[in-house]
């Protein structure tokens, strides 16, 4: 039977220096200061195996693409490429570390399907060889195939399951799992998979409504199948109060930019109102200005012959004699000084008409002077305008800017409601389900249920013998007696369930489980990966002895000390430690370390610092 051996995780990014950590395939210890990017490395190894999510930080900015580097005890090489909140996993053939430039050999989806090859849980069950093996699903006898999630749920243990209450086997924290959960560890334990079962029910079933029973129960199954979050209802509920949290403050931010952009717009509206009426008066003073000039050369024009006249007009009386040429009069007709009266007549009506055009022309040059003082004051306010027009675009730009991370970051939100609340609706079509069955159940005659604990007793002893030696080896204090309960599967230490044991205590015997299952399947040629990873195992340990010594030790340096020897001496396949406390000097040279952020210590974290990028 094949094992896979993890031989590096790699983070690319455009323009971004590469995030990198290569695993020994023996022992690789990860250890260093909180926020570090330690556990993260632990979720993206879980997230390159068929995880649906992967949480983000704010290191990770910028990285947009993850590969796995995989090794199979036959010598084949793998690397397996997933984006960034992908939903397709790229396998190539060989070892990669850099963006690939040819064509992936396969492409998976990241969730398992039992009626299709094209995910990665299938991928890696046949690479391992144990593709096809069946686990019983529920207590009705439904055995459906083996899910590689089922596998990494025991060999890659986060630090919030380490040193959970609940059993090492019972890894989703669902209950309507646990028949299944049990069922893959049998199948772990003993190497038997669940038979082919029937599917048509029985007569005496059809009698009882067994018939129904059997169809409700495929129903629940493929809607649990449909189901791609590993999380339960609570869990979901409280997942979907944060993102309502969330959204409303992202709401709250986008409605107060708009309300802002809004009254930018009102704003600006106003000024190119103001503006285009402010053209319209521009062109009905430039067109006033226009006549006004007409009828100033018409008066000017008026006064040069008013002025001409009066001056002719004085004139023509004294040069000739006969007709008048004021009135026409016949010389006989006129009487002495005749052509003085007509003269002076002529020079009284030029002047009283010079007089009035004068003022007309006065009154005209005032009103063309207002005119011209009116086209300067709006050419003023128009240039004033289009400053603050300019203005009023720069604030819209910017506040644009502003308001599309804000616009991202809410579709982001909506987008992961919207699976939220579909996974919530499938738990309540489940829900409706197993009620609609209990309520068949109840008129059925009982029958026996299946039942994933029935472990053969020879592979139970086995199992704990394994788990004492392990114990022993890491000098925990006690007698290690140890008793594992396939029914509940709960496991014991000393007469004592490990769900009341403190949380020091928890996360030892959840390490000595994953290790002990590790080394024993591996050494007898069972269903395992190949591989362990453990977040914190060892931190919150404390000593029985004295615990209220002024200044105690978080682990006990013999614990701590044998923890690492007995991984080193006896090694249970490849096991990945991730802790914050330095480990021991002993160990340097014989395993793969990498310290982040502690003294002496070449990297800050698994990312990159910014200023070094």
């Amino acid at each position: 039977m094949n094992r896979l051996t993890l031989v590096h995780l790699t983070f690319l990014g455009m323009d971004k220096p590469p995030a990198a950590v290569e695993f020994s395939p023996g022992l690789t210890v990860i250890y260093g200061a909180s926020d570090t990017g330690k556990s993260y490395v632990e979720e993206a190894v879980d997230y390159m195996l068929g995880a649906s999510e992967l949480k983000s930080v704010p290191e990770d900015a910028g990285y947009t693409r993850i590969l796995l580097g995989l090794r199979v005890s036959d010598c084949r090489s793998l690397t397996l490429s997933r984006a960034v909140g992908g939903d397709t996993i790229e396998v190539f053939n060989r070892d990669l570390r850099d963006v690939p430039t040819e064509q992936a050999d396969e492409t998976l989806g990241y969730q398992h399907n039992a009626k299709s090859k094209k995910n990665i849980s299938r991928y890696l069950l046949t690479v391992l060889g144990i593709d096809g093996r069946r686990v019983l699903q529920n207590s009705g006898g439904k055995a459906l195939p083996l899910n590689f999630r089922d596998l990494a749920r025991l060999a890659v243990v986060n630090d919030t399951r380490m040193a959970d209450q609940r059993s090492p086997v019972l890894g989703t924290r669902m209950p309507q799992n646990e028949t299944r959960e049990k069922s893959v560890f049998k199948l772990l334990l003993s190497g038997e998979e669940e038979p082919e079962r029937p599917a048509a029910p029985t007569n005496l079933e059809k009698q009882f409504g067994r018939g129904k029973i059997a169809v409700i129960d495929h129903l629940i199954d493929e809607t649990r199948e449909k189901l791609t979050m590993e999380a339960n209802q609570a869990q979901l509920r409280e997942r979907l109060d944060r993102l309502q949290v969330s959204l409303g403050e992202v709401t709250a931010a986008a409605v107060e930019l708009a309300e802002v952009r809004t009254s930018l717009l009102r704003y600006r509206r106003g000024l190119e109102a103001v503006d285009i009426a402010a053209q319209h008066r521009a062109a009905e003073v430039q067109q006033l200005l226009a006549r006004f000039a007409l009828l100033k050369e018409q008066y000017e024009s008026d006064l040069a012959r008013l002025q001409m006249v009066g001056e002719a007009g004085t004139l023509l009386g004294y040069f000739q004699t006969g007709t008048c040429v004021f009135c026409g009069a016949e010389p006989r007709h006129q009487h002495p000084e005749h052509h003085v009266a007509e003269s002076t007549q002529l020079a009284a009506s030029v002047s009283a008409e010079t007089r009035k055009t004068t003022d007309l022309l006065s009154d005209l040059l005032l009103m063309i002077e207002d005119l011209e003082e009116q086209a300067a004051d709006i050419e003023s306010a128009r240039a004033a305008r289009d400053e603050e027009l300019t203005l009023n675009a720069a604030e819209l730009r910017a506040l644009d800017q502003r308001m599309q991370p804000v616009d991202t970051d809410a579709t982001k939100l909506l987008n992961v409601r919207s699976r939220v609340e579909s996974e919530l609706a499938l738990h309540a079509q489940i829900e409706q389900l197993e009620d609609l069955k209990a309520s068949l159940s109840t008129v059925a005659p009982a029958l026996s249920a299946a039942r994933p604990d029935g472990i053969p007793a020879a592979d139970v002893a086995d199992f704990e013998r394994m788990i004492h030696e392990t114990l022993e080896a890491w000098h925990v204090p006690g007698n290690n007696h140890v008793i594992y309960d396939p029914t509940t599967a709960e496991l014991s230490v000393d007469g004592q369930p490990r769900k009341s044991r403190g949380r020091g205590m928890r996360s030892i015997l959840h390490a000595a489980f994953a290790v002990s299952l590790a080394r024993r399947n591996t050494a007898r040629d069972l269903v395992h990966p190949g591989f362990v990873v453990l977040d914190t195992p060892v931190l919150t340990y404390r000593r029985p002895e004295d615990p209220h010594e002024a200044h105690p030790e978080l682990m006990t340096a013999d614990v701590v000390e044998n923890f690492y020897r007995d991984l080193l001496e006896n090694p249970p396949g490849q096991v990945i430690v991730i802790e914050n406390p330095t480990p021991p000097t002993s160990i340097r040279g014989r395993a793969a370390m990498y310290a982040f952020s502690v003294d002496g210590s070449v990297r800050q974290g698994f990312f990159p610092r910014p200023d070094t990028q």
